[in-house]
């Protein structure tokens, strides 16, 4: 029998294919639908501006052929305007009505995401304080089409308002963000070193009335915004680097939605001088009491200002009178950055409950950044960033310490900075704004634990107690960090002096009734929860000192409560007058009062042999 030619098999093939493609096929179970994501679906009626854009996707299985759309008033069956009238169960159960009403069939796939988005208000006219429905059919290629309609799916109802402008959030490393609506404003008034970079960018959202942001503009000293000609770009989201030498200076930035709504941001940036001039300012911010306590839990504050006084006093040209600043006696206020900016050195001392430290470090989450107003600026980066020296020390327990950075919500620890700013223990999915805050960006420390603090109970953690356990014993120098192995002055060892460990007071350790240990410590990237959250430490994280819990298995023993701050070490202060050298910072996570003063004196000479500023004695 002889063979057929390959053509004539190929052709018999291809008919067999057109035969079955044009064959009368039943879809798979289900009819076609989508999903309106822009504007997202919230519970009764919502409220959008005068022009809306609608964005749909395709649910499940497969995408549709193609899409079409109605909107109107909500009009009842006589045809009068009824916003009371439940016009999407009449489209559910009386479709055939509104058949003239709908726009021509557009492919999913048309082109400029025609085929799944749509504007309604920039050609039509969309009356504010009228109540509308949108709705969005499906068809697929066998020519069934969506036949059920839902307020969460594929419909909205909503009320039409007139809008005050997108939500519009304005960030800048040094200064934080800010958050404004609308063109009635109070200006955002900062001050910032002369010479100091800033890099402002922002972002607007619409979506909370319907709306969506169709570009921005902005300017420095514009005369008059109503004269303003520059033109409104939607990828202009940064401004270019700043630097001022003097004066007053203006941000306005504008973002503009669709309906022509504008929201306008007022930055105001004072120029302030900084001389540098002088060698060491003490904050005193660690309130004592007025005698001092048999137990020595605390120091007086006699005591405490002639501990600092004399460290202080090591340095050349300090002056009591002149340079030191106590927080107690300016209402638990910090000084202004005029003050700072006199400054080479600055040694902060901070206790738990140190309001003006407080108000300085505490961080606000990007997510949850205020509208318009006044807000502290956290200068101390800033003092960083002009190749200023900072030496942080004090009381770290509970609230204390670097995690003054934290909402109070949000103290529960360990904390991982960069995931739990706003205290949500739910992973790294939410607000990872942390990343900037002073502890991390400047600190380099990616996570905070205390002894004596409020602990979390994630089942992953271990044991925690804070009598006679996780209390620190003594701090020992890390000699295995690259950074403390070149100060070789530094003590070994640091223990509490004798008066706070005597049979009898607060921190005895032989004590059965005390907590046999001292507990006002702050701890950094400790190692049991960095590895259960597989986190490594930032490359420029360097530890001066490791503790010795009271107890050997407690998960704290051998962490790090005091570190150098070497972001910025490189920098060499640009100061009006006397010596000026590159250093790093220096931070204790705990008050170095309660130590033996020659292992105290030691560190203060390293510190300020570094700096450049220790008195030949």
């Amino acid at each position: 029998m002889r063979s057929l030619p390959l053509l004539t098999i190929l052709l018999v093939l291809l008919a067999g294919c057109e035969e079955r493609a044009t064959a009368p096929f039943t879809p798979p179970g289900g009819e076609p639908y989508v999903i309106i994501e822009q504007p997202a679906a919230v519970p009764g009626t919502a409220r959008y501006s005068e022009v809306i854009r609608f964005r749909w996707r395709s649910g499940p299985p497969t995408p549709p052929d193609s899409v079409r759309f109605l909107w109107s008033a909500i009009i009842d069956t006589t045809g009068a305007y009824n916003p009371g009238f439940d016009i999407l169960a009449d489209i559910n159960e009386h479709g055939e009505r509104y058949n003239g009403w709908w726009s021509h069939w557009i492919p999913y796939d048309a082109p400029d995401d025609s085929g799944s988005s749509t504007i309604i208000g920039d050609d039509e006219e969309l009356v504010s304080g009228t109540y509308y429905l949108f709705a969005v059919q499906a068809i697929d290629r066998y020519g069934t089409v969506t036949g059920t309609f839902g307020a969460d799916t594929n419909a909205r109802l909503f009320r039409v308002q007139r809008s005050r402008g997108a939500l519009l959030t304005i960030f800048e490393p040094l200064l934080g963000g800010f958050k404004f609506i609308g063109v009635i404003q109070n200006p955002v008034q900062s001050g910032v070193p002369s010479g100091t970079p800033l890099g402002f960018r922002w972002q607007a959202d619409a979506s909370g009335y319907g709306g969506e942001v169709a570009g921005y503009r902005y300017g420095w000293d514009v005369p008059d915004t109503d004269a303003w000609t520059t033109p409104y770009r939607i990828d202009n989201t940064t401004a270019l680097e700043a630097v001022f030498n003097a004066g007053t200076h203006t941000l306005t930035v504008e973002a503009v939605d669709l309906s022509g709504a504008v929201t306008r941001a007022v930055i105001v940036i004072e120029t302030v001088l900084f001389p540098m001039e002088r060698n060491l300012l003490w904050i005193d911010d660690f309130p004592g009491g007025t005698v001092q306590s048999p137990l020595y839990e605390m120091p007086s504050e006699a005591n405490h200002d002639a501990f600092w006084l004399a460290t202080c006093g090591r340095a050349a040209g300090f002056e009591p009178a002149r340079d030191v600043y106590d927080c107690r006696e300016h209402l638990d206020t910090p000084p202004g950055i005029g003050t700072i900016g006199l400054y080479k050195n600055i040694i902060w001392t901070y206790s738990s409950s140190s309001d003006a430290w407080q108000s300085i470090v505490h961080f606000t989450p990007e997510s949850r950044i205020g509208q318009g107003g006044q807000q502290q600026v956290n200068y101390l980066p800033i003092f960083l960033v002009k190749g200023g020296h900072l030496w942080t020390a004090g009381r770290a327990d509970r609230g204390g310490g670097l995690a003054a950075v934290l909402e109070p919500a949000a103290r529960s620890f360990p904390t991982h900075l960069a995931c739990e700013i706003t205290g949500n223990r739910d992973g790294c999915d939410g607000d990872r704004s942390g990343v900037r805050s002073m502890p991390y960006r400047d600190y380099c420390v990616s996570m905070i634990d205390k002894i004596d603090g409020v602990i979390r109970r994630d089942p992953a953690m271990p044991y925690r107690s804070i009598r006679h356990y996780d209390v620190m014993a003594y701090a020992y120098k890390d000699g295995t960090d690259i950074v403390t192995a070149r100060h070789a002055g530094l003590p070994g060892r640091l223990d509490l002096r004798d008066e706070v460990t005597s049979p009898g007071r607060y921190f005895d350790p032989d004590s059965l009734d005390g907590l046999g240990g001292f507990p006002y410590v702050e701890v950094y990237d400790p190692a049991y929860w960095m590895n259960e959250k597989s986190l490594p430490h930032q490359i420029c994280f360097h530890p001066i000192y490791r503790m010795r819990a009271r107890g050997g298995a407690s998960a704290l023993d051998r962490e790090a409560v005091a570190l150098w701050v070497t972001p910025y070490e490189e920098i060499v202060p640009a100061v009006k007058s006397g010596v000026a050298v590159a250093a790093p910072s220096v931070h204790f996570g705990f008050p170095l009062w309660f130590f033996t003063p020659g292992a105290t004196d030691s560190i203060t000479t390293v510190i300020f042999s570094e700096w450049g500023i220790l008195h030949d004695e």
